[in-house]
Order: C-alpha cells, then sequence, then structure tokens
C-alpha cells in the first residue's frame, strides 16, 4: 500500500484530498477526492501509476487530459474535466466529476434494456462520438478524435437531472488524433480485443469507422446480452479470428425489433470499413427517425448546438403533467385502520394509472410536517445478508435549525410483502414519503418525492437474488439481522450528519 492508500489526509497540489480508490486500469489509478477549493465538492482524481521515466506513458496520459477536457467542454455526454497538471512527484493526473451510477456492462447485467431505452442510450453514445469524431482544436489544428478502446465498461450510466439515464464516455486516454498527415500502416495495438474493429486488430490505421464497428458489437449486446460471436475461449487469437474472418451471428428472429435497426447493427458490423454508416451521424438520424415512427417520440435539439441542457427523447405526454396528477393523487392516501396512530413509518404500494407507486408513510406532529417540507432529503439502503436477509431503507429529513429526522424502515426479504417492496425499489426511480398529521385528520397532508439511484437500484436488486439463495430454517434469526441494523444506524450517524452539514443540495442519496 502506497503513501497514497493509507492516508486520507493526502493533498495532492494543496488542493484535493484524496480519499479512497474507486477505480484503477493500466494507465493509471482513480481516487475519490475533496476539492478543497470549490466548497469542499467531491471528484475523481486519476493519477498516473506508471513510472515517471516513462515519457511516452505520461505524454499519453497528458494528452488524455487535454482532449477529455476539450471534448468534455462540447458534449454533455463526455466526462467532464476541471483541471490537470503534474503533481509534487512530478506525476500527471487531472480532476473530473465523480459519476454515481455503473458502467454500461453492469447495467446491462442487471437491467433488462428497453427498446425505449436501447433508444435513449445509444443516441447519446452516438452524439459523444459524433462529437469527437468532428474533431478538437489540438496544436491550432482541427483534429477528428477517435476513441480506439470503446466498450460497456468505458461508457457510464448515470441518474440524469429529467430523471432519465444519462451516458457518459469515459477515457480517452487511447485516443488517436487522425491527422492526415499522419499515416503508418503498421501501428501498435491498442484497446480491447472483443470490441476492437477487425483493421484495428490487424495493425492497420484506424479512422472514425473503427469506433462505429465496437458500437454495433454494443448494441447487439445491449438488445440481446450477448456478443455477435460465441467463443470456446476469450483469447486474443480467438478474437482476431472472429473480428476478421467468422460472420457476426445474426440477431435473434424472435427479437421484437423493427428491421430498419436490424440492418443498421449488422451494417456496423461488416469487415470491410466501406461498407459500414460511414459517419455516426448517420446512425443518429437512423435512430432519430425509427424512434419517431416506433414511439411517436421527438428529439430535443441537440445540446452541442443549442446550448440545452441534455438531449435526450420526449414524450408527447410531458412526464410534468403526470407528476402533477400523481401528488393529486397521493394527497386522497389515508391512514391504514389497522395502523395505529403513532410515530411510525411503513411502506405501502398503491396503484396509479396501472403502475405500481411505491410510498412510504409517517405520521409527525403538525408542525414537524409544515417545518419539514424544505428540508435537505436523503436516503440509504443498506443490506445485512447474515444471520438472515434483510434492508435497512433509511430516510432522513434534515435542517440546520430542526437537525435531523430519522426514518428507517426494515424490509424482510423473506417475506412475500419484504420481496414485493425490494423488487419494486429496485425497478422505480423514486418513492414518495406520505406524510399524515398525528391525532388529527387520518388524511395525507403532504408527498415529498426520493430519487433511487441507478446504483442504489442495482444493489438492492444484487441483495433480493442473494437472499432467494439463502436457506433459512429459523425465522428468529431476522430480529438478530434487524438489531445489527439498528446497531450500525446509531454508529452511522454521526457521519451523515456530518455529511448532511456540509451538503449544498437538496437531496443526497448515499
Amino acid at each position: 500500500m502506497n503513501s497514497r492508500e493509507s492516508s486520507a489526509e493526502n493533498l495532492l497540489v494543496q488542493r484535493y484530498q484524496l480519499l479512497e480508490i474507486v477505480g484503477s486500469g493500466a494507465m493509471g489509478k482513480v481516487y475519490r477526492a475533496k476539492d478543497k477549493a470549490s466548497r469542499q465538492s467531491t471528484v475523481a482524481v486519476k493519477i498516473l501509476a506508471k513510472a515517471l521515466d516513462d515519457m511516452k506513458m505520461i505524454d499519453r496520459f497528458q494528452q488524455e487530459a487535454t482532449i477529455s477536457a476539450l471534448l468534455s467542454e462540447i458534449c454533455p455526454n463526455i466526462v467532464r474535466v476541471s483541471d490537470y497538471g503534474i503533481d509534487q512527484n512530478k506525476i500527471p493526473f487531472y480532476v473530473m466529476e465523480l459519476l454515481e451510477g455503473e458502467n454500461l456492462a453492469d447495467f446491462m447485467e442487471f437491467h433488462n434494456i428497453s427498446l425505449e431505452t436501447f433508444f435513449h442510450l445509444t443516441r447519446q453514445i452516438c452524439l459523444a462520438l459524433e462529437t469527437a469524431h468532428n474533431g478538437i482544436i489540438f496544436h491550432g489544428k482541427v483534429c477528428p478524435v477517435i476513441h480506439r478502446d470503446l466498450k460497456p465498461t468505458n461508457i457510464f450510466v448515470i441518474d440524469g437531472d429529467d430523471g432519465k439515464e444519462k451516458v457518459k464516455i469515459l477515457d480517452f486516454g487511447i485516443a488517436k488524433l487522425a491527422q492526415e498527415e499522419e499515416h503508418n500502416n503498421q501501428e501498435e495495438f491498442v484497446g480491447t480485443p472483443r470490441y476492437a474493429s477487425p483493421e484495428q486488430l490487424q495493425g492497420y490505421d484506424v479512422d472514425n469507422r473503427a469506433d462505429i464497428y465496437s458500437l454495433g458489437i454494443i448494441m447487439y449486446e445491449m438488445l440481446t446480452k450477448k456478443l455477435p460471436w460465441q467463443l470456446e475461449h476469450n483469447s486474443v487469437g480467438e478474437w482476431y479470428e472472429a473480428h476478421v474472418e467468422i460472420p457476426p451471428n445474426d440477431l435473434p428472429p424472435e427479437l421484437d425489433i423493427p428491421s430498419e435497426l436490424r440492418e443498421l447493427i449488422m451494417q456496423c458490423l461488416k469487415k470491410i470499413p466501406r461498407y459500414r454508416p460511414q459517419n455516426v451521424g448517420e446512425i443518429r438520424q437512423k435512430l432519430d427517425l425509427m424512434g419517431r415512427k416506433i414511439f411517436n417520440f421527438r428529439p430535443f435539439p441537440d445540446s452541442t448546438s443549442s446550448g440545452s441542457s441534455q438531449t435526450t427523447y420526449l414524450l408527447t405526454n410531458t412526464i410534468e403533467e403526470k407528476k402533477e396528477d400523481l401528488n393529486s393523487f397521493l394527497l386522497k392516501s389515508k391512514w391504514p385502520a389497522n395502523k395505529p396512530q403513532q410515530k411510525i413509518v411503513f411502506p405501502r404500494v398503491t396503484k396509479y394509472e396501472n403502475e405500481q407507486v411505491l410510498t412510504l408513510c409517517t405520521m409527525l406532529d403538525d408542525d414537524d410536517i409544515d417545518h419539514r417540507m424544505t428540508n435537505v432529503r436523503y436516503s440509504r439502503f443498506i443490506f445485512q445478508s447474515y444471520p438472515y436477509p434483510m434492508i435497512l431503507w433509511l430516510t432522513v429529513l434534515y435542517s440546520h435549525d430542526l437537525g435531523a429526522r430519522w426514518l428507517p424502515c426494515y424490509l424482510d426479504l423473506k417475506t412475500n410483502m419484504g420481496q414485493q417492496i425490494a423488487n419494486l425499489l429496485s425497478d422505480s426511480k423514486k418513492y414518495y414519503l406520505l406524510f399524515f398529521p398525528l391525532n388529527k385528520s387520518n388524511k395525507c397532508i403532504n408527498v415529498l418525492p426520493f430519487k433511487v439511484m441507478l446504483k442504489q437500484r442495482t444493489n438492492i436488486k444484487q441483495w433480493v437474488s442473494v437472499s432467494n439463495m439463502l436457506n433459512i430454517e429459523d425465522k428468529r434469526q431476522a430480529l438478530v439481522s434487524k438489531k445489527k441494523l439498528q446497531s450500525d444506524l446509531e454508529a452511522m450517524k454521526v457521519d451523515i450528519l456530518k455529511d448532511l452539514e456540509v451538503n449544498n443540495d437538496d437531496e443526497i442519496n448515499a
């Protein structure tokens, strides 16, 4: 363990306090860090791991930072780089936004991707690639940027401000500036064999169409959860043969997708670059046309040209209108007759327009409810697998004047109700806190929405799977797990309060 890993107090260039490693790769390690010059905001810091005397690696790292910074300024679907330089030990670093979500590989594994979600995510990937391929100013010239290592683990999915999934492309560290005067026909291979284009594996010069080939593999995998080739071994030699010589498998005939989409994906997978779509803009336009035809969607203007926020598809019925209707519906909720009128918290599933809506009901003093409506909202989920599978579902309302209102709820994953609620949490992007006045009307008087972030939903889905595999003979062990979670909560409260005191956000999802 080096000094960076062992010392939470270590400062990088007297500004970034490195806290913990959140990722590592061939180029270096990524740390979660606090930016002491920016209201203690949390950032990600990538630091080169190689020896200082490897100047080629250092130059490549600096190129990565420069390219990412330039690209992120003009496209919101590329991870934002805010700072880069050389630290006190002459090691290059760069600072980027810390993404709360999961990479596309994990997203595909733990979530069923609907056709609507496929269009939404793929279009954003196209926008990022289109921005890079159109070029940036580098050394005074407009240079196209080829990613050359496009794969699901380099694509991050986070929750956007509009409640939809937002894509961020990572790791332009091996991107090639495709300057016209450079034509090296036997380049060193850089990339990931299972997602690499034939020309890349053969060591030929590559252009934007190599990324299009990789995009074709990713689109195929998003729809089928399989790669276009089923190989016995995951060796470079087998992948070379697959990409260069073996035709990809057709998309399964039972897959309910438009024929135009099938043709587009298979065209992206052509062995010879000139037979693929010649630019990503062409792919994006075809996706837009299909999206309008299938879903009656109209895309927002591109964020790269209009300055608007994230490009997405907009349903003809707006989300805002539906949310108002839902709030009105939830305000008609009544306190169940079988629940005591006390300061308690319990989950409840209600139906709204043929959809299940997850709510959390609580009864508080009238004044407390009024004062809590503008509080900071905090949510967290903690799993205890042994000796009995149980989830602590924690909701907190906090203000500097009133302090914290703790609203814990416990889900027994060996009961039908607990499983139903956990499954609904893993599929829902929100839950609603319903407020009922103590010793007054049994009618709901206020509603607060809480987000369930993508990483939280994935964790819950995994926890449900784990609980299904556990054979529990003694149901009394549930009390042991609940007491353990209660003890953990008491131990965490100090740290949670510290986070709430310094955070300026309206909502925090731990």
